[in-house]
């Protein structure tokens, strides 16, 4: 090959690579942030300066007053994020996955066993899944009117149940999304939810903040 085209060869691949590995991520770095900044920036939960999240990474939230997301082997570690080292036919699967229903039916005790969705008994792929179905949720909301009523109770405020119950329906309909149009199934983001949570309990101070 003659230097002249070695030479042309290696200013196309230089040029090729800078487009492909700058201008371009660039551009859309850029785009992105002008069209939506917020999820261009991770969809960060921030109050008053201070980061405290991402509505994409699921958190452990433990309290009884809260939607519990899917189960995380990791135990929500972001850095060490992944699925159980099962194999789906293993019978230490099939043991966790007992287990599982077990624990979703000691803490929700309304809910009927044959309605669980897989995904509220199963590990996430990721570990770090914010999301559940909306049956998930709706699942859960008997359990947390009741924790919500108590923990209000002793700050001295005596919210009825029916509210509290309305209040928590209304928040999961306005976060509920469909993940296909017409023939999706529906989610919600358990992060969004218990957020909405924390806010109610900060309204009624019966929580100082976050």
């Amino acid at each position: 090959m003659k230097p002249k085209s070695v030479i042309k060869l290696f200013a196309f691949a230089a040029l090729f690579m800078f487009i492909l590995g700058f201008v371009y991520p660039t551009v859309s770095s850029l785009a992105a942030e002008g069209l939506d900044p917020f999820q261009a920036n991770g969809s960060l939960i921030e109050d008053n300066g201070t980061v405290y999240g991402s509505y994409l990474l699921a958190q452990a939230f433990n309290e009884s007053y809260f939607f519990q997301p899917r189960p995380s082997a990791t135990g929500y570690n972001y850095t060490g994020s992944g699925s159980g080292p099962y194999a789906l036919d293993a019978n230490q699967t099939l043991n966790q996955t007992r287990n599982l229903i077990n624990k979703f039916i000691s803490d929700n005790p309304t809910v009927n066993i044959s309605k669980i969705p897989y995904s509220m008994v199963s590990y996430s792929g990721s570990g770090v899944d914010p999301d559940i179905p909306l049956l998930g949720a709706q699942d859960q909301i008997p359990r947390i009117t009741g924790s919500l009523h108590s923990i209000l109770l002793v700050s001295g405020k005596n919210v009825s149940n029916s509210s509290l119950e309305s209040f928590l329906n209304k928040t999961v309909s306005k976060y509920v999304v469909q993940n296909f149009p017409l023939f999706g199934s529906y989610y919600v983001n358990t992060v969004q939810l218990n957020f909405a949570i924390l806010n109610l309990l900060i309204g009624y101070g019966a929580i100082k903040g976050y």
